[in-house]
């Protein structure tokens, strides 16, 4: 079912005003193989059929909104961290994005879109993040993996020694 939720006008490349109904639609869709439902937004112009959903257009005044509450849903449904509890997590531990994503085994641009929400975390992907809100364990794993940790700084242009320290330092102030 169709409802529209606001009448909004937007410029067009020339600046001239468009007319827009903004409609909600109720949704399902699967992401990962699971199913979910939402009401994704829509813009559709004035002249348009609100029923005819190639004029469907993505919110012009934010694009993303729709996947972007899509994965809130997922988040939720599926009990996975949401990216201000991942950035929060990563920055009480003193890591900078690069330096997580190198003790995580993630790729830097990959973490920066999840925690942006411009990117989902597969289920493998959500356990290693779990460990960002366990630090006594991420501390372990990380100090009884040295070799490996200073490969990766090493490939990933980060100081090893720096990065260390800081789960060293965690390790001695516990």
């Amino acid at each position: 079912m169709v409802k529209v939720v606001a009448q909004v006008s937007h410029p067009d490349i020339t600046g001239a005003p468009v007319a827009f109904q903004v409609i909600e639609v109720e949704e399902r869709l699967t992401i990962f193989s699971e199913p979910i439902a939402n009401t994704h937004r829509y813009w559709v112009p004035a002249t348009a059929d609100i029923d005819d959903e190639e004029e469907y257009l993505e919110p012009i005044d934010d694009p993303d909104y729709n996947f972007r509450a899509d994965f809130a849903i997922y988040r939720q449904k599926y009990h996975f961290l949401q990216p201000e509890e991942i950035q929060a997590a990563r920055q009480q531990l003193g890591l900078s994005l690069a330096e997580a994503a190198v003790v995580l085994g993630l790729e830097v641009d990959f973490l920066a879109d999840i925690e942006a929400n411009m990117a989902l975390q597969p289920y493998d992907q959500e356990l290693k993040l779990q460990w960002l809100q366990s630090p006594e364990l991420l501390t372990a794993l990380v100090l009884q993996h040295q070799t490996i940790m200073r490969e990766r700084c090493r490939h990933a242009e980060i100081n090893a020694e720096a990065l260390l320290g800081k789960f060293v330092k965690r390790q001695t102030a516990s």
